[in-house]
């Protein structure tokens, strides 16, 4: 049995960010469903903080706004329906709605996710279905349910839900009025772009509490069949072809 580290680094507006989680999810199962040994070994989701605009308004904009203010707005109806269309393939039903605005606290929510996961006890699978649950809620709070992440109350919610009760509410409220975790998260981020992650979502296989030490790096949404081989490359100790290993398909699925 061996522990396998992933970390995913995202923004929680960035949409290939949910469907490049949706992804390796089930490159995940596969491989604990068909690689021998595979079901017996334990994989581990952390997650770590991006900004696509660390200087946006705390207050929210439209998502339309957002979008046509990025893409323009001869652009924005086909980028809308490439996304749905990608998306309900991984079964996320994007919908464009709600808002778009700082996500600062809402990395302070998946922060103290984490925090509060790897001092849970001894088992540690908590770190993987809290914070995970809670960044699933994030995204899909912000993608599907058309709900205002830069919103204190709505985040307290999410945290509380998608972590079944295990987040306290009233902890959470604090810790985001409060503004606790701002300075480690600013420091994250700004460590991510210094070590040459300039797009999410980005994903590191390995490294962490990993036996093999080795690390493996795939930026964008990549297909399942990709995070598959990556995890079958770490397992077993060899090297993704560089090209894979750097930047594969960070063109055309990476915000």
């Amino acid at each position: 049995m061996a522990l396998i580290e992933i970390t995913v680094i995202s923004d929680p507006v960035c949409p290939w960010c949910y469907i490049g989680y949706r992804r390796l999810t089930k490159a995940i199962h596969l491989y604990q469903k068909t690689y021998p040994g595979g079901s017996q070994d334990r994989i581990r989701i952390s997650w770590k903080p991006y900004f696509l605009d660390r200087d946006a308004p705390m207050e929210s904009i439209t998502y339309i706004e957002r979008m046509t203010q990025k893409l323009g707005a001869d652009k924005v109806v086909a980028a809308q329906a490439r996304l749905q269309r990608l998306g309900a393939q991984d079964g996320i039903h994007f919908n464009f709605g709600g808002q778009f605005g700082n996500t600062l606290r809402a990395h302070q929510v998946m922060l103290l996710s984490e925090l509060v996961s790897r001092q849970g006890g001894n088992d540690e699978s908590d770190t993987r279905d809290i914070a995970t649950a809670v960044a699933e809620g994030i995204f899909r709070a912000h993608f599907e349910d058309e709900l205002d992440i830069t919103d204190v109350e709505t985040l307290v919610r999410i945290a509380v839900q998608a972590s079944e009760a295990y987040l306290d509410e009233t902890r959470v409220r604090s810790w985001l009025e409060q503004g606790q975790g701002v300075e480690e998260i600013d420091e994250m981020a700004a460590r991510a772009r210094r070590e040459g992650v300039h797009g999410v979502p980005c994903f590191q296989i390995g490294g962490g509490g990993d036996a093999e030490g080795a690390v493996l790096t795939l930026s964008g949404a990549q297909d399942i069949d990709e995070f598959l081989r990556a995890l079958i490359a770490h397992k077993t100790g060899k090297q993704l072809d560089s090209a894979d290993e750097v930047a594969g398909g960070q063109a055309m699925t990476s915000c």
